[in-house]
């Protein structure tokens, strides 16, 4: 499918700033296929904010992280708009549930294939989402990757994440509706998943697929630091599912109600903290350019 123009809503300021030096590359590989008309984002929001005043046939490019992905994506998602993706992030976990890997030779060379699949979203207490909720837990690694030190890297700086928060985290009293199923927890964290991974290699839903209509939602018993630390490494081998202490069903709308407020996030970007989370899926919601 070809488009007359696309639109590159880009974050020069991902992967801590090393994103900038892309534009030339991205520029050459798409000076071929039509006008190109570049947008550059300023701030939270912005991304989202530009992609949803673009024609409603537009083909608008993430140019950027997950976060700038997850802006475009929310933006996209129920419209006649189309999303490609060029991965320039810390983490880029969107492209690897889509299949394409986070190389950006592959990834403009699917751009200009033109490929366009249809794709699930998620919602959350009103907020889109196109690769998971984290409750708990995960949304404190997340909160604290955004101050690891640069030099770390995006995995460093979840693993330097990590390791700050096993000195005092708790687990949380939960009441977990999966397709009006309840069932009661004391929970590390709740993820609600379409993509298969969280963090740049932490294979949290490996059999998570993103046009199934349904989330993968995964849930531990109550753990100890110890437990913590053995379920890391199998958090990355994607074996987490294996541990007895952790849990996983699939479904269309899952409810959570905590004993208090508790952080979360969806796709990375942290959300207020608030007790009660409704979260459904919305099948076939975006369409993406993908293999």
């Amino acid at each position: 499918m070809g488009w007359i123009e696309r639109h590159v809503v880009f974050n020069p300021t991902a992967n801590k700033g090393r994103a900038a030096s892309c534009r030339v590359e991205i520029s050459r590989s798409l000076a071929g296929g039509g006008e190109v008309i570049w947008h550059v984002t300023e701030g939270s929001g912005h991304a989202e904010q530009i992609a949803s005043g673009l024609p409603d046939d537009a083909l608008v490019i993430a140019a950027g992280g997950d976060g700038t992905v997850h802006e475009v994506a929310a933006a996209c998602a129920g419209t006649g708009r189309t999303m490609g993706v060029l991965p320039m992030g810390s983490g880029n976990d969107y492209v690897k549930a889509l299949g394409m890997g986070t190389r950006m030779r592959r990834a403009l060379e699917v751009l200009d294939a033109g490929k366009v699949r249809t794709v699930d979203v998620g919602e959350v207490n009103g907020i889109r989402f196109n690769n998971g909720l984290g409750i708990g837990f995960d949304a404190e690694v997340a909160a604290g990757v955004a101050v690891a030190p640069r030099y770390l890297g995006g995995f460093g700086g979840y693993l330097w994440s990590v390791g700050r928060l096993l000195l005092g985290f708790e687990c949380h009293g939960a009441t977990l509706k999966l397709d009006g199923e309840r069932i009661e927890a004391k929970t590390i964290l709740v993820a609600v998943a379409l993509g298969t991974t969280y963090g740049a290699m932490f294979r949290l839903a490996p059999e998570a697929r993103l046009d199934d209509g349904l989330f993968d939602v995964i849930w531990s018993d109550e753990v100890n630091r110890a437990q913590v630390l053995r379920l890391i490494p199998m958090a990355l081998r994607g074996t987490l599912l294996r541990s007895p202490k952790v849990h996983m069903t699939r479904a269309r709308e899952v409810g959570v109600e905590l004993e208090e407020n508790v952080p979360a996030h969806v796709d990375g970007e942290i959300l207020a903290p608030t007790r009660t989370f409704e979260a459904r899926v919305l099948p076939g919601a975006l369409r993406v350019v993908a293999p």
